[in-house]
């Protein structure tokens, strides 16, 4: 399903419920502890999922537990938000997991803000796709220092439930300059896990802003990702590129393979506005909320959005 309008989640208020789920790998207890008191100190309550997982060397849970949990955050009454505490590799086994769960379990999910990045980008396309839901790329809360975590809630509670527009002064135009303007859909997230096919593949029927970070790949790696798109045919579909962080890629073969020719590739892929140095992804201690499956316009460095991104209460 890629209905052309999806649906605004309800915004979110002071003292609102909030579900921590741990949709794929392992992460520090500790720290998450940490973040779920510095939550109930800024006055949220904070909601856990009330099944004990049984312990899993590489993910957090079990693929069925974590379904589970999945499933309860997004199903319980009770819950405004749905924050994601890690990413890492497991979310396409989670949805595997969840899509054998009953139907009634399946169908009880309603529509909640949902922030997460990294590997969590496979459950934002999945829930656009299958659900018709517009969701947060956003930080994750596992591993946020207390004034990150605190800045990330202030700007879930000023998410606009109107049509907005911003001056993102820290971008560069790569193509496009001034002149050039592009609408679409906001899509994409950490390039690894964009798929061309499957339950959460980028769609193809609708104008599409890409935006695209990633962590820890070689160049030529991310040229091959970037290709892979160009054959399955994105380039037909994708007006505009918003280009976030690259922490670590490039280290082992920047001499031979260089982000030059990445940029070709990059340019191959859209013919229309190219900003990057964008504050979203890897490597940051706060970032952008992008709001995923919003309609939204590039012109220049000015970013507007074409409608609420959150449905005023």
């Amino acid at each position: 399903m890629n209905p052309k309008k999806l649906i605004t989640p309800p915004a979110l208020k002071p003292g609102a419920s909030l579900a921590l789920i741990r949709p794929a790998g392992r992460f520090d207890e500790k720290r998450y502890q940490e973040n779920v008191r510095e939550l109930r100190k800024l006055g949220f309550c904070v909601c856990e999922y009330p099944r004990r997982s049984k312990k899993d060397s590489f993910f957090s849970a079990s693929d069925r537990d974590r379904a589970l949990e999945f499933a309860w955050a997004f199903s319980e009454p009770g819950i405004d938000a749905v924050l994601s505490v890690r990413g890492g590799y497991g979310t396409h086994r989670l949805i595997d997991a969840f899509e054998r769960l009953p139907q009634k379990v399946q169908k009880a999910i309603r529509p909640k803000i949902f922030v997460g990045y990294s590997d969590v980008t496979y459950l934002h396309q999945y829930l656009q796709n299958q659900w018709g839901w517009k969701t947060f790329h956003g930080p994750l809360t596992g591993a946020l220092p207390p004034a990150a975590l605190k800045s990330m809630m202030k700007d879930l509670l000023a998410l606009p439930s109107q049509s907005s527009a911003e001056t993102w002064s820290e971008a560069k135009v790569l193509s496009g300059g001034k002149s050039s303007k592009a609408r679409g859909r906001l899509v994409g997230g950490n390039l690894s896990l964009l798929q061309t096919s499957g339950p959460a593949a980028l769609p193809k029927n609708v104008p599409l802003i890409l935006a695209l970070e990633d962590v820890n790949e070689n160049f030529y790696q991310i040229d091959r990702m970037l290709r892979v798109l160009v054959d399955a045919g994105y380039r037909e579909n994708v007006k505009g590129l918003l280009l976030g962080t690259f922490v670590g890629c490039g280290k082992d073969d920047a001499r031979t393979f260089r982000w030059s020719r990445v940029q070709e590739s990059l340019r191959e892929l859209c013919a229309g506005p190219i900003l990057k140095n964008i504050r979203f992804g890897h490597g940051l201690k706060t970032q952008r909320l992008l709001p995923l499956g919003s309609q939204v316009e590039v012109s220049g460095k000015k970013i507007r959005v074409l409608g609420p991104v959150v449905a005023a209460g």
